[in-house]
C-alpha cells in the first residue's frame, strides 16, 4: 500500500505544469500507467474553453480534439468526476477504459478520486494561467493596434521605429510616409460615423495591402495614417514606394450601395541625422502640409521648407484673434472676355492681413481655419466684403458679378443659402451679382443636403460655378448632377497648353460647356500665345496675370475707370477690332435645364 501512494504521489507530481496541454498528456499516461489501463479518456468542460477530449495510452496520444468528432471506443470504461476534493469544482471527467471486465477495490477508488482531485486542480491551475496569458496577450495587442483598423497604433509605430533606428546592423534607409485623408470630416458630418468608420477600415485594408513586407501601416488617429519604410535602398526609391502604397486608394469604396471617392495628402521623411521618431514624424508632418498647400498628391520633406510649417502653427494659434479684430481682407482679380479684354466679372481672393507677417495668401492658412471651429465666421466676412464691394463698382457703373470661392463645408450646412439671402439683402446687391465657386468633388456631389442648398441657392437667383473642373474624380458625374452656370478650367491645364494631350483636354472642356450652354473661364492666362489659343479654341473668358493679379478693391475701381487706351472697363488690347462682349448667361439652355435639381 505505501508503494501504491507513492506511485500516486509521483503521477499527480507531473501536474505541476501551467501548460493545458501538458497536464491533459500526463494525466493520460500517468492513469494508463497508475491503473494498468487500456486506455484513458480525459474531457474537459471550461468556461473559458471549448469542450475537448483527450484520448491515448501509456504509449501516445491518438486523440484530441471536440467530443462530437471522437470516434467510438470500445471497452470496460470507469469514470471518475474531475472534481475537487469538497465537490466544489467540476471540469469534467476522466475515464478508464479496459478490454475486459474488471472492478475497483475500494482502496483503488480511492485512490481514483484523489488523483481525479489532483487532475481537477491542475487542469483548474492551468486554465487559469492559459486565460492568464490570453488576457496580457490581448492587452498587450490593444495596447499596440487600432481597434477600429487592426493596424499599429502610434505607440507602436513609435516603439518599432526607435527599435529599427537603434539598431545598428539594419541594412537600408528608413523612411516614414504620413497619410492625411482630404475632406474625411464631410463623410463623418454626413454620413455618419458608422459610414466613416467604413471607410477608415477599407483604407487602412488597402495600405496594409499595398505595403512591402517589412513595413510597419498604422494609424495614428482620426483620418491620419502612417507607414514606416524599412530597408530603402536609396534614397530616391522612397517617392515611387509612397505612390504605390498611395495608389491603392484610387478606386472609389463602396459603403451602402455609395461610391466614395477617397483622396489624400501625402508626405514623406527619410530618418537621417538626429531626432528619432518623433523628429521623422514631425518632418514628414511638414512634407504632407507641403503636399497640401501646393495640391499635390505627395511631397518630400526639404529643410529649406521647414518654416512653413512653423508658421502653420503660430498662424492656427492666431486664427480666433484675426476673426475678432476683421483681419481677413478680400483682393479682386478680373475675369474678362479673351476677345476684347473687357472686364465681365471678378473674382474674390481672401488674404490675411498679419499684424506681423503682412498679407498672406490661403494656401497659408485655409486648412487651418477649415479644421477649426472657425470656418462659418470665415466665410461671412469674405461674403461681406465681396458683396460690399460689388456694390461699390456697380454705383460707380460697373455692374459686374463677384465670384466668392466657398468650402465644402459651408456647402454642407443646410442654413448657408439663409445666411447669403441675408447678406445679400444687407448689402442690397442682387443675387444675380453673386457666383458662388464650388470645387468639384465626387463624395459632395451624392449628398441629398447638397442637393438642397444649391437648389435653395439657384431659387434665389445665385450663379453657380464649377471652379478647378478635370481635377476631381469625376467631372462629368459632378456637372451632370450640379447645374452650375460656369466651368473654370484649371490654370494646370492651361500652362500646359503646349503639350497636345493637355490642349486636347482644355478643347474638350470648352466643347462640352458651350455644348450646355455654360460660360468657360479660363485661369491662370500669364502670356498671349495662351489668350490667342484658348480664343482659337472656342473658350470666351479668362483670367491671370496677363490682363491684372488680384488687387485691393480701390485699385480695382481705379483699373476700371483707367482702363486700357482710355477704354473704361478694357485691360488689354482686343485681339479683333470687332469682338463682341460675352454675356454672362441666365440659365441653363432648355435642354440642359430638364437634369436639374428637383
Amino acid at each position: 500500500e505505501r508503494e501504491a501512494w507513492h506511485q500516486l504521489a509521483q503521477s499527480t507530481e507531473k501536474f505541476n505544469e501551467v501548460d493545458l496541454d501538458t497536464v491533459l498528456a500526463e494525466a493520460v499516461k500517468r492513469a494508463g500507467e497508475l491503473f494498468s489501463a487500456d486506455e484513458v479518456d480525459v474531457e474537459i468542460n471550461l468556461p473559458t474553453q471549448p469542450p475537448r477530449i483527450t484520448r491515448g495510452s501509456t504509449e501516445a496520444i491518438r486523440y484530441d480534439g471536440p467530443p462530437e468528432c471522437a470516434p467510438t471506443a470500445p471497452g470496460n470504461v470507469i469514470c471518475s468526476p474531475l472534481e475537487s476534493h469538497d465537490g466544489s469544482a467540476d471540469v469534467g471527467e476522466l475515464r478508464l477504459r479496459f478490454r475486459r471486465q474488471i472492478s475497483l477495490s475500494e482502496r483503488e477508488q480511492y485512490t481514483l478520486r484523489t488523483f481525479a482531485a489532483a487532475l481537477c486542480t491542475a487542469v483548474r491551475n492551468a486554465a487559469a494561467f492559459a486565460e492568464a496569458q490570453r488576457l496580457s496577450a490581448n492587452h498587450a495587442y490593444a495596447a499596440a493596434h487600432d481597434p477600429l483598423t487592426g493596424l499599429a497604433n502610434r505607440r507602436r509605430l513609435f516603439a518599432f521605429g526607435e527599435e529599427l533606428l537603434d539598431d545598428r546592423s539594419a541594412k537600408g534607409l528608413t523612411g516614414l510616409l504620413l497619410i492625411d485623408l482630404n475632406h474625411f470630416k464631410e463623410i463623418n458630418d454626413t454620413l455618419g460615423h458608422t459610414a466613416g468608420d467604413k471607410v477608415l477600415a477599407e483604407v487602412a485594408l488597402r495600405l496594409a495591402e499595398a505595403s512591402q513586407e517589412g513595413d510597419l501601416v498604422s494609424r495614428l488617429g482620426g483620418d491620419e495614417f502612417a507607414v514606416l519604410f524599412v530597408g530603402l535602398a536609396a534614397p530616391a526609391l522612397a517617392v515611387p514606394r509612397a505612390r504605390a502604397v498611395l495608389g491603392a486608394l484610387d478606386q472609389p469604396i463602396e459603403i451602402d450601395g455609395m461610391r466614395i471617392g477617397v483622396e489624400a495628402s501625402a508626405g514623406v521623411a527619410l530618418a537621417q541625422g538626429p531626432g528619432g521618431m518623433q523628429e521623422l514624424l514631425r518632418r514628414a508632418d511638414v512634407a504632407m502640409y507641403q503636399a497640401k498647400r501646393e495640391g499635390q498628391v505627395v511631397a518630400v520633406y526639404a529643410p529649406a521648407r521647414d518654416t512653413a510649417n512653423t508658421t502653420r502653427l503660430a498662424l492656427s494659434a492666431d486664427l480666433s484673434r484675426a476673426v475678432a479684430e476683421r483681419q481677413f481682407t478680400v483682393s479682386f482679380q478680373p475675369v474678362v472676355d479673351l476677345g476684347t479684354a473687357e472686364i465681365i466679372s471678378a473674382e474674390a481672393l481672401a488674404r490675411w492681413h498679419h499684424p506681423a507677417q503682412g498679407d498672406l495668401n490661403p494656401d497659408l492658412f485655409i486648412d487651418a481655419v477649415e479644421r477649426s471651429g472657425l470656418l462659418p465666421a470665415f466665410s461671412q466676412a469674405v461674403l461681406d466684403q465681396s458683396l460690399r464691394a460689388a456694390a461699390t463698382w456697380r454705383a460707380a457703373g460697373f455692374n459686374l458679378p463677384v465670384a466668392v470661392n466657398v468650402s465644402p463645408r459651408s456647402v454642407l450646412d443646410p442654413t448657408f443659402p439663409e445666411i447669403v439671402a441675408q447678406r445679400l439683402a444687407h448689402s442690397e446687391v442682387p443675387a444675380e451679382a453673386l457666383v458662388i465657386e464650388l470645387t468639384e468633388s465626387l463624395t459632395l456631389s451624392q449628398l441629398e443636403v447638397v442637393d438642397e442648398v444649391l437648389r435653395s441657392l439657384r431659387d434665389l437667383g445665385v450663379r453657380l460655378a464649377l471652379d478647378d473642373f478635370g481635377t476631381g474624380y469625376s467631372s462629368l458625374a459632378t456637372l451632370a448632377r450640379v447645374p452650375v452656370h460656369e466651368l473654370k478650367i484649371d490654370r494646370a491645364f492651361v500652362g500646359k497648353m503646349a503639350d497636345p494631350t493637355e490642349a486636347a483636354v482644355v478643347r474638350s472642356t470648352i466643347d462640352l460647356g458651350r455644348g450646355l450652354g455654360l460660360l468657360v473661364v479660363a485661369e491662370g492666362v500669364e502670356n498671349e500665345e495662351q489668350r490667342r489659343q484658348l480664343w482659337e479654341l472656342g473658350c470666351p473668358a479668362g483670367q491671370g496675370h496677363l490682363f491684372a493679379r488680384p488687387m485691393p478693391l480701390n485699385r480695382l475701381l481705379a483699373t476700371l475707370r483707367r482702363g486700357y487706351d482710355g477704354r473704361p472697363g478694357v485691360l488689354a488690347p482686343p485681339l479683333h477690332d470687332t469682338g463682341s462682349v460675352i454675356r454672362l448667361p441666365n440659365r441653363r439652355t432648355t435642354q440642359y435645364r430638364q437634369g436639374e435639381l428637383g
